[in-house]
C-alpha cells in the first residue's frame, strides 16, 4: 500500500491550474447510476439460464455458456477497450461503449437459437466495462481531498447494481421471460448512458497527460501493461483485493447450492433474494470514503479484511439456519466495499497519467482471482459440502488479512 500524503503529494504536484474541480453532487449521483446499471449487465444472465434451458431445450451446462460468456467478453473489454481510457477522448469512447452493451443486449433479447444469446452475451459484456472507465475519470476530477469519498460512491454503485442483476433480474424473468430481462437492460444502459455523455464536463472528456511524452499507440498501449506491475502500489493492492475477492466469490457461489439443497429447500428465485442482505453492506461505502479522504486507504482497508474474516466466519455457520447466513452476507459486503475502495483509491491514484491502465491492471488480476475463487468454492462444495468451503474462505481471509498486516508495518517504516 501507499501513504495517503503520498498519493496526495503526486496529485497536488500539479500547477494548481491543472488541478480537477471539484465533482458537484449530481454529477457524482448520475455517475454512481451509470455504473450501476452498466455493470447489472454483467450479471444479468446467471438468474436466467434456467429459462433459456427451457427455451431453447438445452442442458444446463450448455445453457451456462451464457454466463460463461458475459464474463469472458468483460474480461475481454477490460484487456482491449479499457486502457484506451489513457490517450482517447472519453466521450467517443463513452459513446462506442455505450452503442456496443446497448447491441450487444438487444442481440441476446431476440436470439434466434440457443448458441446466439451466448455470442450476443460475450460481445455485450465486452463492451460494458463502462464502470471501470468512469471511477478512474471521476477520481481525476475529484482531486486528493474527496478521491475516496467519490470513489466509494461510484463503488456503491457498482456494488448496488450487482446485487440487483441477481435480484431484480430473477424476478423480472420469472414473470415476464428471460428476454424482456435483456431488453430492459438494453433501454436502461441506453438512458442512463445518453444522461452520462450529456453531463459529462469537458474537462474530463481529455486524459491526463504526462508533461512532455507523446500519446502511445494502441499495441503500445497494451504492451505496457505487464510493466505496469513494478509500481508498489499496483502489486500490494491487487494482491489484497485479489484475496479478498475470491473469498466472496467461493462463498457467493456455493451459498446458491446451499439455499436450493435439501437444508433449506428454496428456489432459485428465493435464493437469489438473500443478495438484498448485501445492500446492508454496501451502506459502509460513504464511511469508507470519507475515512479514507482522513485518514489514507491503508487503516480502510485492514477494516475491509476484519470485516471479510468476520463475514466468512458467519458464513461458514451458514448451514445452522437463515440469520447466520444474512448476516455473513452483509458483513462480507461491507467489508469486501471497504477494501475495494481503498484499494481502488490507491492504485488511481499512484499514477494519474496511466489510471485507465492501472486500473485494467488491477480489475482484470482481481477478476482473475475472484474466477479461481468460484472455481474453488464449487469444487469445495462437492467434496466436503458447505462446512469445506466456509473453512477455506475464513482461513483465506486470515490470510489476506495477516498480508494486510506486513505491508502495513512496511509502510509505518
Amino acid at each position: 500500500m501507499v501513504q495517503h500524503r503520498t498519493a496526495e503529494g503526486r496529485a497536488g504536484s500539479r500547477p494548481a491550474a491543472a488541478r480537477p474541480a471539484e465533482l458537484s453532487r449530481t454529477l457524482v449521483a448520475v455517475l454512481a447510476l451509470a455504473c450501476a446499471v452498466t455493470v447489472a449487465n454483467i450479471y444479468l444472465s446467471a438468474p436466467l439460464l434456467g429459462l433459456v434451458s427451457r427455451t431453447f431445450g438445452i442442458s444446463a451446462d450448455r445453457a451456462g455458456l451464457v454466463a460463461t460468456a458475459g464474463q469472458l467478453g468483460y474480461s475481454l473489454g477490460l484487456l482491449l477497450l479499457l486502457p484506451l481510457g489513457d490517450t482517447v477522448r472519453r466521450r467517443p469512447l463513452l459513446i462506442l461503449l455505450v452503442l456496443g452493451t446497448v447491441g450487444g443486449l438487444s442481440a441476446a433479447a431476440a436470439a434466434p437459437g440457443p448458441f446466439a444469446p451466448a455470442g450476443a452475451v460475450l460481445a455485450a459484456g465486452a463492451f460494458t466495462v463502462i464502470p471501470q472507465l468512469l471511477v478512474p475519470v471521476a477520481a481525476s476530477l475529484a482531486g486528493p481531498e474527496q478521491r475516496g469519498r467519490v470513489v466509494s460512491a461510484l463503488q456503491a454503485g457498482v456494488f448496488t447494481g450487482a446485487i440487483a442483476a441477481r435480484v431484480a433480474g430473477g424476478a423480472l424473468g420469472e414473470f415476464a421471460g428471460w428476454r424482456a430481462v435483456f431488453a430492459a437492460a438494453a433501454v436502461g444502459t441506453a438512458a442512463v448512458g445518453a444522461l452520462t455523455i450529456a453531463l459529462l464536463p469537458r474537462s474530463a472528456d481529455v486524459p491526463v497527460a504526462s508533461p512532455g511524452m507523446p500519446k502511445p499507440s494502441y499495441p503500445a498501449l497494451l504492451a505496457s501493461l505487464p510493466g505496469l506491475l513494478r509500481e508498489p502500489v499496483l502489486r500490494r493492492s491487487l494482491l489484497l483485493q485479489g484475496t479478498a475477492f475470491a473469498v466472496f466469490n467461493m462463498v457467493w457461489t456455493s451459498l446458491v447450492f446451499l439455499l436450493t439443497g435439501p437444508g433449506y429447500g428454496y428456489t432459485t428465485l428465493g435464493a437469489s433474494l438473500f443478495g438484498v442482505f448485501g445492500v446492508l453492506g454496501i451502506a459502509a461505502a460513504p464511511f469508507a470514503g470519507r475515512a479514507i479522504d482522513r485518514f489514507g486507504p491503508v487503516p480502510v482497508v485492514g477494516a475491509g479484511f476484519a470485516g471479510i474474516t468476520a463475514g466468512g466466519a458467519l458464513l461458514a455457520a451458514a448451514h445452522t439456519g437463515w440469520v447466520a447466513a444474512a448476516a455473513g452476507i452483509a458483513v462480507l459486503y461491507a467489508g469486501l466495499q471497504a477494501a475495494q475502495v481503498g484499494n481502488q483509491t490507491a492504485v488511481l491514484a499512484a499514477r494519474p497519467e496511466a489510471a485507465g491502465r492501472m486500473n485494467t491492471v488491477y480489475m482484470f488480476g482481481t477478476f482473475l482471482a475472484g474466477a479461481a475463487g468460484s472455481g474453488v468454492g464449487a469444487a469445495l462444495y462437492e467434496a466436503g459440502g458447505w462446512t469445506a468451503v466456509g473453512t477455506a474462505a475464513t482461513g483465506t481471509a486470515l490470510a489476506g488479512a495477516a498480508l494486510w498486516s506486513l505491508f502495513a508495518l512496511r509502510a509505518r517504516r
